[in-house]
């Protein structure tokens, strides 16, 4: 049966890999232009402030040296009618003629009401475009500042939108010869026009990020399409070709692929090149197939010629002694070849033979089970073996292995227990004496290991013994 795959699955991958990773690349670079702008225009906006506060500071120091501060109630009562008030307003024409960029040159008495014109420079070198006198509300930019205003502290300098454009104030606070608050010296500089050049600047600036983007996008398209997206459509498509009905149609799978002779000398061609590799060792697996299959018949009829009865202890249920000895032979290999790692618990019953002595062999029979039972309740995940009428061996592995101190315990408790319980029949009176060793890594044999844990448990038998006497 051919294996013919949609169509439209292989456009599905072009999309996902040519159109996805560029759109992920044009998003980048987006970011990357987003930022940049963000930064540019930041950095022109405070360039234009720093150098608009340095010249506000220049010309209103030059202002406040053209009056005397001492006279600011004159100035205000008298204006016009005082030849130096006049000589001053000269000055001060002069001056602004001096700053083109300055679009307001003022001076102000501030009062909680609002400010007092002193001298009011207009856009257009009028004089005192409002009358000396006249009380201004408190612009609300200026709302938050005017009790600062009033006491002549120094506030920040001001900028935002106003009715003639984007603006920056500055506002220098002057004082008499008593050093009492006289008036304000300010200055309004129009920042609309710089405003402009920066949008101008950052629009050419964006534009040509867009142009090297695009070139950029295009060139690594055309990359990913020659080195990545193409051999892996090339891929794809040789694959839609395969046919999977008998051995040969893996070879001709082979064939077609490596008749792609993909050669990017990067991952891709790993890829590639693994992919042929692993279509070689499926073929070569399929030529064993046959073979292996015969051979595990074979070994399958072999295990089928010995009788289970010969691993399977009758009374128990656990491993028998043949089935031990077998253990006991692969872990000699293990350790031989240096990969193993177990614990040897050796538990040997005590008074079966009274038990059998006294209440008889089929009561003996229920004593051995249920000793055995609470060994296998509690090395769940490990093999145990009956190596003789009332010994047993659980060879410890994996969570046993990691447990074993806390199982050893719990079963010791566990005997313990039943043993300590006079309201059951004796048969049902567990008790046995428990040993465990670990293996070492100077233990050449598995015979070393179980001699300890025999002694170990051969000294828990002792002391019950002492404890409880024992019957001969």
């Amino acid at each position: 049966m051919s294996n013919t795959k949609d169509p439209s699955s292989s456009a599905k991958t072009r999309l996902s890999v040519s159109i996805r990773l560029p759109i992920l690349i044009i998003t980048s670079f987006l970011l990357i232009i987003v930022t940049v702008i963000i930064l540019v225009y930041m950095r022109f906006e405070k360039r234009t402030v720093e150098e608009y506060t340095a010249m506000g500071k220049s010309a209103t120091q030059l202002m406040a040296n053209t009056f005397d501060a001492d006279k600011i109630p004159l100035y205000l009562e008298k204006n016009f009618e005082l030849e130096e008030y006049n000589e001053i307003r000269e000055d001060l024409i002069q001056l602004k003629t001096n700053y083109p960029d300055v679009m307001y040159m003022y001076i102000y008495h501030f009062i909680p009401e609002g400010g007092e014109v002193i001298f009011d420079l207009d856009s257009d070198f009028s004089l005192d475009a409002d009358p000396p006198g006249t009380l201004y509300e408190p612009d609300p930019s200026v709302l938050e500042y005017m009790d600062d205003l009033c006491t002549g502290k120094d506030i920040p300098v001001l900028t935002g939108d106003t009715t003639d454009g984007y603006m920056l104030t500055y506002m220098r606070p002057v004082f008499n010869s008593k050093g009492e608050y006289a008036c304000h010296v300010c200055v309004d500089f129009s920042m609309e026009d710089l405003h402009k050049q920066d949008l101008r600047f950052v629009l050419g600036l964006l534009i040509a990020l867009i142009i090297v983007m695009i070139i950029i996008t295009v060139m690594d398209i055309i990359y990913m399409r020659w080195n990545i997206t193409g051999p892996i459509d090339r891929m794809k498509n040789a694959t839609d070709k395969f046919s999977y009905e008998k051995e040969s149609d893996y070879e001709e799978n082979i064939r077609i692929m490596e008749d792609l002779n993909i050669r990017t000398g990067d991952e891709i061609e790993v890829i590639y090149q693994l992919f042929v590799a692993f279509m070689k060792n499926n073929l070569k697996y399929m030529h064993n197939l046959s073979e292996a299959e015969n051979d595990i018949k074979s070994k399958d009829a072999q295990i089928g010629q010995i009788s289970e009865e010969a691993y399977r202890d009758t009374l128990t249920s656990v491993g028998s002694k043949t089935a031990y000895t077998k253990k006991v032979k692969e872990l000699n290999e293990a350790i031989h070849n240096g990969q193993c790692d177990f614990a040897i618990v050796m538990v040997d019953m005590n008074d079966l033979k009274k038990i059998n002595d006294v209440h008889g062999h089929k009561a003996g029979d229920m004593y051995i089970k249920g000793c055995c039972h609470l060994i296998c309740e509690t090395f769940k995940h490990s093999p145990v073996y009956r190596i003789g009428g009332d010994e047993f061996v659980a060879i410890l592995q994996g969570q046993d292995l990691e447990n074993r101190q806390s199982l050893v315990e719990g079963l010791r408790n566990d005997l313990s227990e039943a043993y300590s319980n006079e309201d059951l029949d004796p048969w049902l009176r567990y008790s046995a004496a428990v040993g465990m060793a670990d293996y070492a890594s100077d233990d050449n044999t598995f015979e070393l290991v179980f001699k300890r844990a025999d002694q170990a448990m051969y000294e828990d038998k002792k002391r019950f013994k002492e404890q409880h006497g024992s019957y001969r």
